[in-house]
């Protein structure tokens, strides 16, 4: 049997990869979409099913395979969703057509959910818990430095090697991740021998699907209808867990206050990550005429400052709590979000790398908290459960805040091309998502003071 210190460097090695290339996946892809479409003659509409059956399909499993894996062990779950992503990476380079590489993406997607669904219960069961602070931080920062680094290093990639080593990337490091993982030669389960749920997860996938799609084409009658229809699911999905025998969320942790502020607030504060990228893109390349590695460059200055400040609350957490962290860090990603309702068509740059510099800041320090407060207040059953939770808000809050972003843009500029002649519309518009984040923001800040509990 490996030392103690062996069994946590390997584990943290496993989150560190694992964070990074999960992430990393989701944001490189859309560098390459307009490469693809080439490849394989695609339309908008289809087109825009690669990168969102990723994030759907994963905040699907993520709560289902949080409860499995404290069931059947961790370690297993994980080992198992490396090797199902490794493979589906490589048939997604191989695709022939843009249906498989669309149905190579949804069981990329599902061995995602297997793995960061519980990456940060992982790291909690093999650190104790007054250790456990510094290496949460560590797999925060990895994460969002692959979400971030993602379009630089997938635009890289693309260009000089065209579209499909976006894939062949993430199969060397899957590899070194599987061989770190087995040298764990312990198993953690918190749930052995209870069942599962198959009605709690059919609701909830359904109503996800639902919710997501409807997020889609919101600007329809088919978009607000299944949009209703989701959020009623997803109500009859909480009752059902006050009903069903092996509830995929026990209650004791879904009606707990500190379980629904600290993912309520954490839905909001994981919103803006992708629109931030998404409308500065447009605008650097557009507007600004930079080309696609000059922006990812100044777009990587936010990951860079997301690094420094999770690995900084590791050690914030030795001397105040990790809501007041937290709270800071929204309070930061609001100012940032505020800078840019002053963007026009000659904001300079300097102006610009500040405001992702403080959001980046505040994501770190909020992020990595906000993880922190989902094992920490609660027993180590529910560490599986907690934590994939907490990664199905950071994957909802993505799709809700680029929902609302297309919504926007819909709404304002229709169908029409992004010219010289829209461009003030474009600029105006785009305001409005960073207007509505900033708010939710400066709101949630509240909720890390009533996080609390009464004892």
């Amino acid at each position: 049997m490996k030392d103690r210190g062996s069994l946590k460097n390997y584990a943290l090695l496993v989150s560190i990869i694992v964070s990074f290339l999960v992430t990393y996946v989701s944001s490189a892809i859309n560098i390459a979409l307009p490469d693809i479409a080439q490849t394989f003659s695609l339309n908008a509409i289809f087109l825009s099913w690669i990168p969102t059956s990723y994030l759907l399909f994963s905040a699907i499993f993520l709560i289902p395979f949080g409860k499995i894996a404290d069931i059947y062990g961790k370690k297993r779950i994980i080992t198992y969703g490396i090797i199902i992503f490794i493979l589906a990476s490589f048939l997604s380079a191989i695709s022939n057509s843009g249906t498989m590489l669309l149905i190579s993406r949804i069981f990329q997607a599902l061995g995602s959910s297997m793995i960061y669904g519980n990456v940060y219960s992982l790291i909690a069961s093999v650190y104790p818990r007054e250790e456990e602070g510094k290496p949460l931080s560590i797999t925060v920062a990895a994460a969002y430095v692959g979400l971030s680094t993602g379009p630089v290093l997938g635009g890289f990639l693309t260009q000089y090697f065209g579209w499909r080593s976006i894939f062949l990337f993430t199969i060397p490091l899957g590899i070194i991740a599987i061989l770190a993982i087995s040298k764990l030669e312990k198993e953690w389960f918190e749930a052995q021998g209870e069942g599962l749920s198959i009605s709690s997860i059919s609701i909830l996938a359904l109503s996800l699907i639902a919710v997501m799609y409807g997020f889609s084409v919101i600007t329809t009658s088919i978009g607000i209808l299944t949009m209703i229809l989701g959020s009623l699911g997803v109500i009859v999905f909480i009752w059902l867990q006050t009903k069903v025998k092996n509830p995929l969320l026990d209650p004791k942790i879904l009606f707990d206050r500190v379980y629904i502020i600290n993912n309520l607030t954490s839905l909001v504060n994981y919103g803006p990550g992708i629109f931030t990228i998404f409308l500065l893109s447009l605008y650097l390349q557009n507007l600004r005429g930079l080309t696609p590695t000059q922006t990812g460059l100044l777009l990587c200055v936010q990951s860079v400052f997301v690094a420094v400040s999770s690995f900084l609350v590791g050690k914030l957490l030795d001397f105040t709590l990790p809501r007041y962290i937290a709270a800071v860090g929204m309070a930061m990603t609001a100012i940032g979000l505020t800078f840019f309702l002053m963007l026009n068509e000659t904001t300079s740059f300097v102006f610009i790398i500040t405001a992702l510099s403080i959001i980046g800041f505040g994501y770190g320090l909020s992020a990595a908290s906000s993880t922190e407060i989902s094992l920490k207040y609660f027993d180590k059953r529910f560490f599986g459960v907690s934590s994939a939770t907490l990664n199905t808000m950071r994957v909802v809050g993505q799709m809700i805040g680029m929902g609302v972003t297309m919504a926007v843009l819909t709404i304002f500029m229709g169908n029409a091309q992004l010219t010289p002649h829209n461009y003030s519309i474009f600029i105006e518009s785009s305001k409005i998502p960073f207007i509505i984040y900033a708010i939710l923001c400066y709101i949630s800040i509240y909720g890390y003071f009533i996080i609390r509990r009464k004892n």
